[in-house]
């Protein structure tokens, strides 16, 4: 296996790794503290625009609540495939594959148009 394969597997897994430690700490503090505030606040439903949703939740985080933890868990984990794309794009750029760099941001002008037009129907 040649050293380009070998960073591209050792970077793809300690992204899967991070995100994943990431996202089960934030859930864990979520449900720590749904558990210390007596199990009686119920998590707000994000709904609105990504910013709308990454905004409420980092105010309700300053205030301590359970469900700004919870949506940051599942951020994470819904962010990790598209930093997996970005991780790749990187890394093909670095040998020069430009047929791979190319696919890797078409398909990210993909993504980020599927969330702008899912963002103007909300």
């Amino acid at each position: 296996m040649n050293a380009l394969a070998e960073h591209r597997r050792w970077l793809t897994a300690w992204i899967l790794r991070l995100s994943i430690a990431l996202c089960l700490i934030s859930i864990v503090a979520g449900l720590a503290l749904f558990l210390i505030h007596g199990g009686t606040l119920q998590p707000a439903n994000p709904s609105g625009s990504l910013v709308d949703i990454l905004d409420g939740a980092l105010h309700r985080g300053e205030a301590l609540h359970a469900g700004a933890f919870l949506v940051a868990g599942l951020l994470v984990l819904l962010l990790t495939p598209v930093t997996r794309l970005l991780a790749g794009i990187y890394i093909s750029a670095r040998a020069r594959d430009w047929v791979y760099v190319l696919i890797g941001l078409v398909v990210v002008g993909l993504v980020i148009a599927g969330l702008l037009l899912g963002q103007a129907g909300s």
